[in-house]
């Protein structure tokens, strides 16, 4: 997860425990937003990736990179350890998950495009722990924020998409745009800009 639930409850000035149980459910889902649109994964961990053969560059979803563990080129994508490649034959990019073949591309390109021999390159890597970006962190809590935000209101006017709503205690209103439910808001995507994995 990329943040805590006390951590989410402080930035959107929720207090008790009565929305626990949503709020966690909507953390999981800006979690998985985060993950398909960024294409990254900011928990960090153990990943397995493959990429094409045919370039001298493969750029690793994930990144800043604490080690790898392994780099294997193999055509048939079998990846036994007969295909481990030295270290001495690419260099580590760590700051920004790029590895990079120091003899041309990792097998020699079949045809006149760089994606040749799709998925014939397998790293094993991993990254650090508990090393998400503040932005993100942020970008994750405006999200659930907005989430929370047309939660909390479709059920104050009974999931009926009210505008004004009149009762024994008088006339209550609500913006169409909340009622309606806002479009996701831009400062998340533009928070969220700078880290998406570029396109290869």
């Amino acid at each position: 997860m990329l943040d805590t639930l006390a951590n989410v409850k402080t930035s959107l000035l929720v207090s008790g425990t009565t929305d626990d149980a949503l709020l966690t459910r909507l953390m999981d889902a800006a979690d998985a937003f985060i993950t398909e649109f960024t294409s990254r994964d900011f928990a960090g961990g153990s990943f397995t990736e493959t990429h094409p053969a045919g370039r001298s560059l493969v750029f690793l979803r994930n990144y800043p990179l604490a080690s790898v563990t392994s780099l294997k080129v193999d055509a048939s994508r079998q990846f036994g350890s007969e295909t481990t490649r030295d270290a001495s034959t690419f260099v580590v990019h760590a700051d920004r998950g790029v590895l990079e073949s120091v003899c041309g591309p990792f097998l020699p390109p079949r045809f006149a495009h760089r994606d040749d021999w799709p998925a014939a390159v397998q790293v094993v890597y991993s990254t650090a722990t508990g090393a998400v970006p503040a932005a993100v962190k942020q970008a994750f809590c405006e999200l659930i924020g907005h989430w929370y935000r047309f939660a909390k209101t479709a059920k104050d006017q009974d999931y009926q998409m009210l505008t004004v709503a009149v009762d024994v205690n008088g006339e209550k209103q609500w913006p169409w745009s909340l009622a309606a439910g806002e479009p996701l808001p831009p400062g998340v995507l533009q928070l969220l800009a700078a880290y998406r994995v570029p396109a290869a």
